[in-house]
């Protein structure tokens, strides 16, 4: 395999015909995942952009953290169906009308090709203006992202209400090896290690995600992955995806609203806001798939995998990176705390 950088795209790209010999181009590597080299690939004479996509074996973290590369052939694949999910029914939508009155339309960058020898795909790019929405949370746009998470919330509910008890799909993304080697052993199983008097309660939890079995999981859904720019919001980063338990997805999203509310503090209320915000539009969606009684189920189990993931991203092999040592702390102890006994609701408005 050829490893894909700033340096050796360019020959790269004219080698194998998806550029001209001498037709120029700009390569530039974008930051903030640890499991791929991500490369903006810019052709000034065709006005075009578009990302080029490598897989690691070895993530780029303190810990040893291996995966296999050909997770990336999950990703593609995992990409075209919700893509496909997206266009052919938005997201709660009941008519044009309500579509064209959201700030934000829900959707996925597009597959162009994939290069199976050096396992690596190309896909659409989001144009110069995106931001993604953890940047905008962490500089204070709270204003702003009121829309943005009634917009997520449609998106995810629309992701699992469409897939919901779909066999054909629970069939085709069976296989769950890289959400366990990418989620649960570098979360769960390693918070369980530094907590060993919560060992059997994350346990627990592990065997819970991994018996549920309802829908498609994107599993890396959170701000980092939410790509916003006027009038759109696009979900990226689709490796881990799998047929699974949707309380992952919701627990791992609003442990990072959490954490950033315990990161604003003065202005913590306002960032827990968004959690309500989110989670009446994803159920407002998933209503239409799935039952009451499921809906509150998900809701319990959702609760346990928040406090889950709220130890895992201090005390897990991926820890969040713009917390100080007292935020750790209030954050651990929370998690702590939940594990043990989770709260019925994260507001008062829930």
């Amino acid at each position: 395999m050829l490893e894909l950088n700033e340096q050796t795209a360019a020959v790269y790209l004219r080698s194998c015909g998806q550029i001209g010999a001498q037709e120029p181009v700009q390569v530039t590597e974008l930051g903030g995942g640890v499991s791929n080299v991500v490369l903006l690939v810019t052709l000034p004479g065709r006005g075009e952009r578009f990302i080029l996509k490598q897989a690691r074996g070895q993530l780029r973290v303190k810990e040893e953290w291996l995966c296999p590369v050909e997770r990336i052939w999950r990703e593609a694949e995992v990409l075209r169906e919700c893509g496909a999910v997206l266009r052919t029914t938005e997201c709660g939508v009941r008519s044009d009308e309500e579509l064209s009155a959201w700030p934000f339309q829900p959707g996925v960058p597009h597959v162009l090709w994939e290069d199976r020898e050096n396992y690596c795909f190309a896909m659409t790019a989001a144009p110069p203006m995106n931001r993604t929405w953890k940047e905008m949370l962490l500089r204070g746009r709270k204003r702003l992202s009121i829309p943005i998470a009634a917009a997520a919330g449609r998106l995810l509910g629309r992701l699992h209400a469409a897939s919901w008890q779909n066999a054909l799909l629970a069939s085709q993304f069976e296989d769950r090896t890289y959400f366990d080697r990418l989620r649960l052993d570098p979360y769960y199983r390693h918070a369980a290690k530094c907590n060993p008097d919560l060992a059997p309660r994350l346990a627990e939890l592990i065997d819970s995600v991994w018996k549920s079995r309802l829908c498609l999981v994107h599993g890396d859904f959170s701000p980092k992955n939410l790509l916003v720019w006027p009038g759109h919001l696009w979900l990226i980063d689709h490796e881990v995806g799998h047929f699974g338990d949707p309380a992952f997805d919701l627990g791992f999203f609003l442990t990072h609203l959490v954490a950033k509310a315990i990161h604003a503090r003065a202005v913590c209320m306002q960032y827990l806001d968004l959690t309500a915000i989110f989670w009446r539009e994803y159920r407002r969606v998933l209503d239409t798939a799935a039952s009451a009684a499921e809906i509150a189920d998900l809701k319990s189990r959702m609760l346990l995998n928040l406090a889950g993931c709220l130890l895992a991203r201090v005390d897990g092999k991926s820890p969040l990176e713009y917390l100080d040592d007292a935020e750790r702390r209030v954050i651990r102890q929370l998690g702590r705390e939940w594990l043990v006994s989770p709260p019925e609701r994260l507001t008062d408005s829930d």
